[in-house]
């Protein structure tokens, strides 16, 4: 009789020696990665440093007037100069960037790899039961304590944390440094030729040549920040990837820049104006002759007026109100950046880098939003808010993320906004089955109204008989940008703060974390509690909030130990007229009965209130949809990087072969700033577009391969899941009628959610958050806020009030502050 007790012991001891050697193996290849991570780390340190130096040591300008000279020395010469200083600004600022930008990629990619063995080692720990919670170590970090949280005239950069303090500091500290040691240094050598011969000199000659020096280098230290500058506005950059920064908090850095750079620039201009008038030779600043390497002025002066209308309009009274102006104007960035090498041709190595990488983004980006995505549906909402649906391509998910946000554009809207690009937040999760991407755009603007009515137009108002709809269900879509990190699964306690239109990437955060719960079936690592605050003015902006209902994405989450407190304040009691209590549980709250309650007459006057309608395409069910493009800036990094690669290296083997063959041919005549700035514009364009270009058109011909390989989705796949059941049973041709509508309405009488609703009251920040420190001891708290400036201020303050930098306990909280808003 065989034993099977020992066979069964010898096969369990079998498999627990094969997880054993799969485990270290995996854990070998972990450590691996993790050198790996460092070694490039590592590198692009040494290569910052590298970039920074030149700045801290470089004595003087760049001047080489012995250009024929040098020419005439060798093939190398001819080809690239990297003869004299301008060798050595090649090799400490273009080569640095290059350096940065390919080894950010490199570090991004170990990252998700790095991030997926540790998912694996998770999973395969909790299937042994094997799964101690670490000990966390509750402290505040640089990049989420909240330094500056007062709002005021003495601080016009908002909310700052330690590490943006860190940052602006750095960046003063280094353009002052070299601005001081070179004014430092020209003045100690024109006071001792003054010295050296003070008859032949008047009292005026010293102070003129001081003038001139300190305008010079005030140009000289406006290139840090110019050269800088162009780093945070490329949406998909490899260099904020690295450093964790979303686009939509790099807009800031970007704004600050430009302001010191203008800051900057009109000192210079303005030294130089008085320089000239002093010397009674105000004529040449409007001299359009440059020679040699000299500087061309009206030049520089039309590139410092075109700068200082683009930081005009950009303010945010002007832009709130002149969107589309605002737009318009900021084009002239071109402008500036070729009139700035009219006047000073020879800064072009400290910032030709970061252009560059600018432009190979908008190309990534245009060939992104060439593909018309298709609308799946759309959906006005009672509070007026629109709701869009797009079918998201099984690739795209990987650099999807919950916090992630997209640029849209409908060209179909009007000839006026059909280049107009507006970015949105999303408010689904990349763990969602129906591959679908979900965005709610609250009408504000003209760009905005103007899709409200024209989806209310393709309802076909309120008849039985389906019409044709007269709007265009295609639509521009560039991205996913945004944090690619999910920092908040990393907190037990999560502190959700959203306003108004706000509560979107909240909602987003709120369905990826339910979706982890029911898939995970609450791992030991992930995110306990959830506490929502949504302020909203009117009830009917409920709505929003009940667009993501938890129990259809886990319905038993409560059981699981996932927690989720809501509290939403309406701060508008006149909406709610008829409700006598001022607080209501959102389980049992009918928010809907106080609209109805009202008598016709206020119904037919209120202009806010629209009937939610469900508008699908006019397509047939089984026809395939187009989905997102998956080439794009924050697409493959391999391709990414080969594209970078490209574009580069046609850039200067294009501007050599220009100095050889046209540099070259010109003796007597030296080519201007005019000649030479144009001959840079030809190669940026002949290197980005003509070799970078095929390398995008393979990546794009890769990509349609493996999408006509892989099942196409359609609509009968691709199903919006909402709570309404209408939008499960989609005709072949639909639009809304009363009946759908009437019937929408009515299953959305109650709230999904577990909270208060209150009436006519705003939240007390400092009351919140003392009883959040009285329920919680000793723990790391991830407080998100997307809304108002003023609100982010508040919610700083008693983040920074309610966490001890010195003398904290053990049972002392941390409040870890982290700003989700968007404002452009």
């Amino acid at each position: 009789m065989p034993d099977v007790h020992g066979d069964h012991v010898v096969n369990q001891q079998t498999t627990v020696r094969e997880m054993s050697e799969d485990m270290v193996s995996q854990g070998r290849q972990l450590l691996l990665l993790r050198l790996a991570k460092h070694a490039l780390i590592s590198i692009i340190l040494s290569a910052s440093l590298l970039w920074v130096s030149w700045w801290l040591v470089s004595s003087e300008p760049i001047k080489d007037p012995k250009y024929l000279d040098r020419i005439e020395g060798g093939k190398l010469s001819r080809f690239l100069r990297v003869d004299g200083k301008y060798g050595l600004i090649i090799m400490y600022q273009a080569m640095p960037v290059l350096v940065i930008a390919i080894l950010s990629l490199g570090v991004v990619e170990l990252r998700k790899k790095i991030g997926r063995f540790l998912d694996c080692d998770n999973q395969r720990k909790m299937k042994m039961g094997n799964v101690n919670p670490s000990e966390e170590v509750v402290r505040p970090t640089f990049s989420t304590y909240p330094l500056l949280a007062r709002l005021g005239w003495w601080n016009p950069f908002g909310v700052l944390t330690v590490a943006e303090v860190l940052m602006i500091v750095g960046i003063l500290l280094l353009v002052l440094y070299s601005f001081g040691r070179l004014v430092h240094l020209d003045f100690k050598t024109i006071e001792e030729r003054y010295r050296a011969d003070p008859v032949g000199q008047t009292l005026r000659a010293p102070i003129l040549r001081k003038l001139d020096t300190a305008a010079e280098h005030l140009g000289r230290a406006a290139i840090i920040p110019f050269a800088l500058l162009w780093i945070p506005v490329s949406r998909g950059s490899p260099i904020l990837r690295l450093l964790n920064i979303p686009f939509e908090h790099a807009v800031k850095y970007h704004i600050w820049l430009a302001t010191f750079t203008l800051v900057l620039l009109t000192g210079h201009s303005v030294s130089y104006i008085i320089y000239y008038c002093r010397l009674d030779t105000a004529y040449k600043i409007f001299d359009w002759v440059t020679e040699r390497e000299r500087c061309s002025l009206v030049a520089g002066f039309i590139a410092w007026i075109s700068g200082l209308l683009m930081w005009s309009t950009s303010l945010s009274y002007f832009r709130r109100r002149w969107y589309e102006m605002f737009f318009g104007i900021h084009h002239l960035y071109i402008v500036f950046f070729l009139f700035w090498m009219y006047h000073a041709f020879w800064t072009i190595h400290f910032f030709i880098l970061p252009i560059l990488l600018f432009v190979i983004d908008r190309l990534l980006r245009m060939v992104q939003s060439r593909r018309s995505v298709d609308v799946l549906s759309a959906k006005v909402l009672k509070s007026g808010a629109i709701q869009l649906y797009f079918p998201i391509d099984p690739q795209e998910i990987q650099a999807y993320h919950a916090l992630s946000s997209w640029y849209l554009r409908f060209p179909s809207l009007s000839r006026t906004m059909k280049l107009q690009w507006h970015f949105f937040s999303v408010t689904s999760a990349p763990s969602d089955e129906t591959m679908q991407l979900s965005i709610i755009i609250k009408p504000l603007g003209k760009w905005t109204c103007a899709l409200q009515r024209r989806l209310l137009m393709a309802a076909g108002g309120r008849s039985n008989q389906p019409r044709k709809c007269p709007f265009s269900f295609k639509a521009g879509v560039e991205g996913p940008y945004g944090d690619e990190t999910d920092f908040y699964v990393r907190y037990n306690t999560v502190v959700l703060i959203g306003g108004g239109i706000g509560v979107t990437p909240l909602l987003a955060i709120l369905s990826d974390v339910l979706h982890r719960t029911r898939a995970t079936q609450m791992n030991a690592s992930q995110t306990r509690s959830i506490h929502l605050y949504h302020c909203i003015r009117k009830v009917e902006e409920l709505c929003v909030l009940n667009s993501v209902n938890p129990n259809d994405i886990c319905p038993e989450y409560e059981k699981l130990g996932l927690r989720i407190c809501v509290s939403v304040y309406v701060t508008n009691s006149s909406s709610t007229t008829g409700c006598k209590d001022r607080e209501i549980d959102l389980k049992t709250a009918n928010y809907l009965s106080a609209k109805n309650d009202r008598n016709e007459t206020e119904r037919t006057e209120d202009e806010n209130c629209i009937s939610a309608v469900t508008i699908h395409a006019n397509r047939s069910v089984n026809s395939p949809v187009e989905t997102i493009s998956t080439v794009g800036p924050k697409g493959k990094s391999s391709w990414v990087a080969a594209t970078m690669l490209a574009s580069i290296a046609g850039f200067y083997i294009s501007w050599g072969l220009s100095n050889v063959y046209i540099v070259k041919n010109i003796r007597n005549n030296f080519p201007t700033n005019y000649n030479r700035a144009h001959i840079v514009i030809g190669c940026i364009i002949f290197g980005t577009f003509l070799l970078g270009g095929p390398v995008v058109m393979l990546w794009w011909l890769m990509g349609k391969r493996l999408s006509v390989s892989s099942p196409s989705p359609n609509l009968r796949k691709v199903n919006i899941a909402t709570a309404s059941p209408l939008e499960t049973q989609a005709q072949e041709y639909y639009c809304a009628t009363e009946t759908d509508i009437d019937q929408e309405s009515s299953e959305q009488q109650c709230l999904p959610w577990n909270g208060k609703l209150h009436i006519g009251d705003r939240p007390v920040w400092s009351d919140i958050f003392d009883s959040l420190e009285k329920e919680y001891n000793g723990q790391n708290i991830g407080v998100l806020v997307s809304g108002s400036e003023s609100m982010q201020a508040d919610v700083a303050s008693e983040c920074q009030k309610h966490t001890k930098v010195l003398g904290a306990s053990s049972l002392s909280n941390v409040f870890h502050y982290h700003s989700v808003s968007f404002e452009l």
